[in-house]
């Protein structure tokens, strides 16, 4: 995950509006009305992920196309579009525009909440949710597969712009969450080509297999367990599992990072519990749940609580 940007832009003058969105990958022309143009955006992301305000004042049409998968969602003027095979006023609903599918809009006085997503994310994405590779992603439809579906996206969408504006997008954990959340949503949301029951099938599938194994991790992080023992509880291979964990584990952490965590957490709670008078010890107790460098076991400790293991340990 790349370092985070935010970015304000207003312009007058179409030719900087184009040089902006030649700078992010969105090849459109610009034919202002008579009466002028006032353009304004606030964007922020990374390489992967961007979230835009855009204000409108004014008219204008233009055409073009964008290197990114392209969530329009007005929240008011009016946004008329059409692609070679669709059209719509992008009223009420949001609208996708996928790459190289040449688009032209006819605005008037719009403000729109808009998602970028990147084609390698959103492959990525598709591949490890739903179990497929080299299959590339590929959308029946701009308009959302339903009504409820579509104001599912809006109001995520006002999630993720809440999280900007409190400054926490910044913060790596948070956007890499909400990136995975909106790769998905974005998958679900608009009708993809293919075999949906497949996919559904593959998620629950996935599922499954994460479930059983969180769960045998839970019981038996204190066992001499590995993450093949895991694996063969949820009856799936290894590389199948990770895969699961990837698509489900709302941090993406793999198998191996979460047996981590539960022993480390198995550790802390041990430490909550010891009597340093009856010979307990950190380096005792980190042994007993597998950390064998009593260094490496305080740095993981600190890193996870804020305090050394002998504080907790001695409190």
């Amino acid at each position: 995950m790349g370092e985070a940007f935010r970015l304000e832009f207003t312009a007058a003058d179409p030719e900087a509006v184009r040089l902006l969105f030649d700078t992010i990958g969105a090849r459109f022309s610009f034919q202002p009305s008579e009466r002028g143009l006032s353009y304004r955006e606030d964007r922020a992301g990374d390489e992967d992920v961007a979230l835009a305000r855009v204000e409108v004042i004014g008219s204008y049409s233009s055409w073009g196309d964008t290197q990114m998968f392209s969530v329009i969602d007005r929240t008011s003027g009016r946004c008329d579009w059409s692609t070679r095979t669709e059209s719509g006023t992008g009223i009420g609903a949001p609208v996708l525009i996928t790459p190289r599918s040449p688009t032209l809009f006819v605005v008037d006085s719009l403000q729109t909440s808009n998602v970028y997503l990147t084609e390698a994310l959103v492959q990525d994405i598709a591949e490890t949710v739903y179990g497929t590779e080299n299959t590339p992603v590929t959308f029946a439809s701009s308009h959302p597969a339903t009504p409820r579906l579509g104001r599912y996206w809006s109001s995520l969408t006002r999630l993720a712009q809440e999280s900007v504006d409190s400054g926490a997008f910044e913060a790596p954990l948070v956007r890499a969450g909400l990136t995975r959340h909106l790769g998905v949503a974005l998958l679900e949301c608009f009708p993809l080509t293919g075999d949906q029951e497949l996919r559904t099938l593959s998620m629950a599938a996935q599922t499954r297999r994460y479930r059983i194994a969180k769960q045998f991790i839970d019981d038996h992080a204190h066992e001499p367990i590995t993450v093949d023992d895991a694996a063969r509880a949820a009856n799936t291979p290894t590389p199948a599992l990770a895969q699961a964990f990837r698509a489900n584990h709302p941090h993406l952490l793999s198998p191996t990072e979460y047996l981590y965590r539960a022993r480390l957490a198995g550790a802390h709670a041990e430490l909550l519990n010891a009597d340093p008078t009856a010979g307990h010890t950190v380096a005792g107790i980190a042994t007993r749940w597998g950390f064998a460098d009593p260094g490496r076991f305080a740095g993981a400790y600190r890193a996870a609580y804020g305090v050394p293991p002998s504080t907790t340990l001695y409190r």
